[in-house]
């Protein structure tokens, strides 16, 4: 697919602007919800620390299934159309998560992880195939909407649980709300941008001489490396941070707040970062500085002091956020066109978040095989180093078309 035969700006065309916001709203708070209200999940389906890891890690299995297969479909379907139609299943499978026992959770999870998915796959090609001038903007703004609603999800996920007799399942379904908004910003826009996607098709193919073997690319190696390890990180984070914070004494609306500020403090840097990141012909500072944040922000979660704790969920924060704003950046610079981007964010994301699905699991294991989570953190502190090594191959000035 070639670029929009207008250059579009964002200062021309926020009503598209918030309709992608409102998508990315949906993609991270239904994951954020579960971590603070684990115990009680536990308790109530009567699964074990290991299992209930493994809520967290089905989607991020999903992602790595699914991520390889949305290039196919978004060329039979358009970008613009696929959008629409994972609003859809987003809100259906928020519904059948808390319809019922732990199967139907089960169910309803892996629909979750097959709409947001393709949602994390389509949003930064979108925005470079729509946006190709303002990329670093663009995507700040919507991973910036997509992180802050994500600290919603952790820091309202305890108080909603106790309002109503439907405990967490209020928790987890309430962002249906957003799924409904998304798709209905979204449905005037699919038109228009589906038309103009399907004009664009021919030349595309005109100008496309061979299509882009990113398996066998050094550069989306180190991409989808670099992801994995991000995913890894934050993964673990979303699945265990909340438990690790109350056994550090905390009670558990005290720990769902803490893991919310954790979530806003990557608000600011999911937005600054892809600016700088898409200004910068190489962006290895910006890899060692994440590095360095990790390691801070992970060592503080060994202290049972609160305001110990709180420093280093806000030093966590900031890290996470600059790296998945970086990613996410990655697979729109490391790419000539958006059809490069398709298939680079297809792949990277596949590799990455299968990599990242091992970090949930082993903290549980870790957990019920040593009975503390000082082991856990040790393998947090582990996570950015190997994300130095990755990111910093990743960081290069080249494109997958060329590397």
């Amino acid at each position: 697919m070639s670029e929009p035969y207008r250059i579009n700006k964002i200062q021309e065309n926020w009503s598209v602007v918030i309709a992608i916001m409102f998508i990315a709203s949906t993609l991270r708070a239904p994951l954020t919800s579960v971590g603070p209200v684990v115990n009680e999940i536990i308790k109530e389906l009567k699964i074990n620390d290991s299992i209930a890891g493994s809520l967290t890690t089905i989607p991020l299995i999903i992602f790595a299934i699914i991520s390889p297969l949305v290039s196919k479909v978004t060329s039979y379907l358009t970008i613009s159309r696929t959008l629409l139609l994972l609003t859809i299943l987003l809100g259906i499978a928020l519904i059948v998560r808390v319809a019922g026992d732990f199967n139907i959770f089960l169910i309803g999870t892996i629909l979750l992880g097959v709409a947001i998915a393709f949602g994390n796959v389509l949003l930064p090609s979108y925005v470079k195939w729509y946006f190709p001038t303002q990329i670093g903007i663009a995507t700040g703004m919507y991973s910036a909407m997509m992180h802050f609603t994500g600290g919603l999800g952790g820091g309202l996920s305890v108080p909603l649980s106790t309002l109503t007799l439907f405990n967490f399942r209020l928790s987890l379904s309430i962002w249906v709300i957003l799924a409904v908004l998304a798709m209905l910003l979204w449905l005037p826009k699919m038109k228009k941008s589906a038309k103009l996607e399907k004009s664009s098709v021919s030349d595309a193919q005109i100008k496309s001489h061979c299509k882009i073997k990113v398996f066998n690319s050094k550069l989306a190696w180190m991409i989808a490396l670099t992801m994995g390890f991000q995913s890894m990180m934050v993964y673990s984070v979303v699945a265990w941070v909340p438990a690790i914070l109350i056994n550090r004494g905390l009670d558990p609306t005290t720990a769902g707040y803490l893991f919310m500020i954790n979530q806003f403090a990557q608000v600011p840097m999911t937005f600054i970062f892809p600016i700088i990141a898409a200004r910068l012909k190489e962006q290895r500072i910006l890899v060692v500085i994440i590095t360095a944040l990790f390691l801070i922000g992970f060592s503080f979660l060994f202290a049972h002091n609160l305001v110990l704790l709180i420093i280093g969920i806000i030093v966590a924060g900031l890290a996470m956020g600059a790296c998945f704003s970086l990613c996410m950046t990655f697979f729109s610079i490391r790419a000539r066109t958006s059809d490069g981007s398709i298939s680079l964010s297809g792949f990277g994301q596949s590799v990455g978040y299968l990599i990242g699905a091992i970090g949930p699991i082993f903290m549980g294991f870790l957990f019920d095989a040593t009975g503390n989570w000082n082991a856990g953190i040790i393998f947090l502190l582990i996570m950015p180093i190997c994300f130095l090594i990755f990111g910093y191959g990743a960081s290069k000035d080249k494109v997958i078309e060329d590397a």
